[in-house]
């Protein structure tokens, strides 16, 4: 809600960020046998490091294990995702007009 907020300005460019981060197929060490689609924290860390938390690992106990294990924060990647899709809607509208303006379309 606009009331909950300020400073609100157009978000820069996403277009760079997300074109590099990759999108893999994997499946997970334990647990689950079919194959995913998603992104490797470490990987994203290297393209965009605010979309990355570490969340401290625990044994069944709920025990500190001493070590984390990254996260990507998908939600806000969403937000990320729609920015570059308005970003290329544009390209692709201005495209458009040059080719009818040229009468190739």
């Amino acid at each position: 809600d606009i009331k909950l907020k300020e400073n609100v300005v157009d978000a820069n460019s996403q277009w760079a960020d997300l074109k590099a981060l990759r999108v893999r197929n994997y499946n997970f060490k334990e647990g689950q046998t079919h194959r995913q689609i998603g992104l490797v924290a470490q990987e994203v860390e290297q393209v965009s490091p605010g979309l990355v938390y570490e969340t401290p690992d625990r044994d069944d106990d709920g025990n500190d294990l001493g070590t984390t294990t990254k996260v990507v924060q998908y939600s806000v990647r969403y937000m990320k995702a729609v920015k570059a899709l308005q970003e290329a809607m544009e390209r692709i509208e201005t495209l458009e007009q040059r080719l009818s303006d040229a009468g190739i379309a």
